[in-house]
Parts: structure tokens; sequence; C-alpha cells
């Protein structure tokens, strides 16, 4: 009985520790849902993952070492742009950014992300799409992609530090 009484114990103070440690403060939030057209993440801290059904996503990663990119399933070998740039491309694209400054950009559809940290997106639908998709922004409201491009902040508040 002892011993189940501490591992609870060790349960309740793990968790609430490790939720805290995964978004830290000042830090916001960006969500995009089976988004069809473009979108560009700069992150300035923070980690960034999700998938892309088909198209490209073009990967700087500012600083070498200063964080991992990983990204798996593209239809051929990586294109290495410049010695902070590779473009990917493929179906069902699966990438993950941990730590550092960086910047994806995706086109092509079903792009889903969720980015926590600091930093900007720019975000454009395309016009073709019957539904191109949807963002939140700091877990608010969901909102269609933009026809028009959209720069928006994650976090919304500019008094980040």
């Amino acid at each position: 009985m002892r011993r189940l009484c501490v591992i609870l114990l060790c349960g309740l103070v793990a968790v609430p520790a490790a939720m805290a440690a995964s978004r830290a403060t000042g830090d916001g939030v960006l969500e995009v849902f089976h988004a069809y057209g473009a979108v560009t993440v700069n992150g300035q801290r923070g980690t960034a993952w999700g998938q892309i059904g088909k198209g490209q996503v073009i990967v700087t990663d500012y600083i070498a070492g200063d964080g991992q990119v990983l990204v798996s399933g593209a239809d051929s070998t990586p294109i290495t742009i410049s010695s902070s740039v590779t473009l990917y491309s493929g179906k069902d694209l699966h990438f993950r950014v941990t730590g550092g400054r960086y910047r994806l950009r995706f086109t092509g559809n079903d792009i889903n992300l969720s980015a926590v940290g600091v930093g900007t997106a720019k975000l454009t639908a395309d016009d073709n799409a019957e539904d191109a998709g949807d963002y939140a922004v700091d877990g608010g409201k969901r909102v269609s992609m933009p026809l028009l491009q959209r720069v928006v902040s994650f976090p919304v508040s500019t008094t980040t530090p």
C-alpha cells in the first residue's frame, strides 16, 4: 500500500511539471488544420511538429546545432539549397523542429501543424480549394485560411520576454 501511495504521489508531482515545461511563460501556440495553400512559420524559439499530405516544405535552420530538425516521408532525396536550407517534397511528409530559430515554408495540401513558442506565420489559402482549412492562435477560435496573405503572431500579445 505504501508503494502505491509513493507512486501516485510521484505521478501527481511529475505530470504538472512536465506540462509546464512544454510551454514556457510568454509562449504562444499556432495551430493549422487541413490547410490547402501556403504556410510559412518563422519561429524565434520553441517547437513545431505536424505533417503535410502532399506538397513541399522548405526548412531553414538559421543556426546549426541550436535545435533539431527532423523530416520523414520525402519521395526523393532532399535537395540542399544552402548549408542552412533544405527542400523536401512528397506525400505524407512528417516534421518536427525542437528548439532554436527556424523557418518552415509549406506549399501543398492537407497541411497540419502545431507550433509552440514565439514566432510569426504567413498564411495564404489556395483559391481553388473548396475548403482551404482553418487556423487558430493561442487556443482561440478557429478561423478559415485567408485568401489574401495574412501575417499572425504567436503569442498574440506583444509583451513577450
